[in-house]
């Protein structure tokens, strides 16, 4: 599996002020596979340390964090020469704070190991144990549209980044591999079952084996108390944007429940990347955190296979195009989140005005605030965008539409399958 963030690892590992590197993102995300993958292609060796059910492992990093003592222990405990062409891996690291805090330690005293590490509840970790400063990340989501259309066509996707718009024949194969994705979702094991099997039951059967290990996780990491909590907040999400209003309501999560009662559960659920968070706006304005509604949100899946999966929707019900509009209307913004996620333009907020107009993305780019709507058809209206034009005069809006690619005036229609392609420099919307 090919992945954007390799490239952002090559640059690391050349980098003068290396510190060591921290990959974030969602269990089962891809953060191991590469990890590894990247140490075979650039190094000579590599130390594998997995922290998760390693007692022996951890203990370890229990006496002083001498970075020399520390380096003989681990060629010891796995039986091999560690040295400056070693790509020493640290993963499931969240499972001890000891190598956590030695993070500091390698980059101040032994800054020539190269030290990858990785965790799935980095944002749960104690404070304490934290080396502030001393590492560097980055974050890796599911595979997105681009790598999935890399994986599965690479022919089509080398033709696309050389020609940027796509002609009527790779159009047509575009759409035909998002509804693809928009069943497989970019889960990397779905994505790998899916291009070796090209069966949906196999695929299925895959994501409800990652959903069922995020439940146990909710059982093993989440405090007792909130448990019940986190998963009648995650099971609610694709009910809630089904809904006209897509806008997060706890008392629909739990009945009765006020947001006060729910904040720790929601925010754990945050701090695992489990899932994107779009506060309202009724004002805009540069920066717009100091906007942003506390209470008014929406909330979205990480992954569109796994949003799939838990809502009930069969592969069917997407190919034959058998989805209610409600609920098309707010899977397609689940799976528009991920991707502006994943390629950096992370949506901040969406506008509204009162209950007569809404946009559902704002996103900041050096020509400023950029509206951003969604639209899960060819034919529509976009009043909405219109009055935010109107009153905000932005440089430039965006339409993500299953239209083809136009533009008028400062709207930019954009088709739903080349939303990566905002960040190709060789296309207008480009900043």
């Amino acid at each position: 599996m090919d992945r954007d963030a390799y490239q952002e690892l090559l640059e690391w590992k050349s980098s003068k002020d290396r510190k060591p590197k921290i990959v974030r993102g969602v269990r089962q995300c891809g953060k191991t596979y590469l990890m590894k993958y990247f140490g075979e292609q650039n190094y000579r060796n590599i130390a594998y340390c997995k922290f998760e059910g390693n007692e022996s492992l951890c203990r370890i990093f229990n006496g002083d964090l001498d970075c020399k003592r520390i380096i003989t222990a681990l060629s010891v405990h796995l039986n091999m020469d560690i040295t400056e062409e070693t790509l020493i891996i640290f993963d499931e690291i969240q499972e001890c704070e000891r190598a956590m805090t030695s993070l500091k330690s390698f980059y101040e005293e032994a800054p020539q190991y190269h030290i990858i590490c990785a965790g799935s509840l980095l944002g749960l970790q104690g404070e304490g144990s934290f080396p502030v400063g001393k590492v560097s990340f980055t974050e890796l989501y599911p595979m997105s549209f681009k790598e999935f259309l890399r994986a599965t066509d690479p022919r089509l996707y080398s033709m696309v980044m050389q020609t940027g718009v796509p002609d009527d024949y790779a159009s047509g194969r575009l759409q035909s591999l998002l509804k693809e994705y928009l069943v497989v979702g970019g889960m990397p094991e779905a994505v790998s079952k899916w291009i070796e099997t090209r069966n949906v039951g196999e695929v299925d059967r895959t994501l409800k084996e990652i959903a069922d290990s995020f439940r146990l996780d909710f059982m093993k990491h989440v405090p007792e108390k909130d448990i019940k909590k986190v998963d009648m907040i995650w099971d609610s999400i694709p009910s809630q944007l089904a809904k006209e209003n897509k806008r997060f309501f706890f008392g629909h999560a739990v009945k009765g429940a006020r947001s006060a009662e729910l904040e720790d559960a929601l925010q754990w659920l945050l701090d695992a990347r489990m899932v994107h968070k779009v506060p309202k706006t009724e004002k805009v304005g540069i920066p717009l955190s100091s906007y942003l509604s506390e209470n008014l949100f929406k909330l979205y899946m990480m992954d569109v296979g796994i949003m799939r999966c838990q809502a009930g929707i069969s592969a069917a019900h997407i190919m034959e195009d058998m989805l209610d509009e409600t609920f098309l209307g707010g899977f397609i913004e689940d799976f528009v989140m991920c991707e502006i996620s994943a390629y950096g333009h992370r949506g901040e907020a969406y506008w509204g005005s009162g209950n007569e107009a809404e946009v559902d993305f704002l996103i900041t780019l050096d020509d400023g605030i950029i509206p951003v709507e969604v639209k899960s058809g060819t034919r529509y209206r976009a009043a909405s965008l219109k009055e935010y034009i109107d009153r905000y005069a932005p440089r430039k809006a965006i339409v993500f539409s299953d239209r083809r690619y136009s533009e008028n005036g400062i709207v930019y229609t954009i088709p739903l399958y080349a939303i990566w392609l905002i960040c190709n420099p060789s296309v207008v919307l480009s900043v």
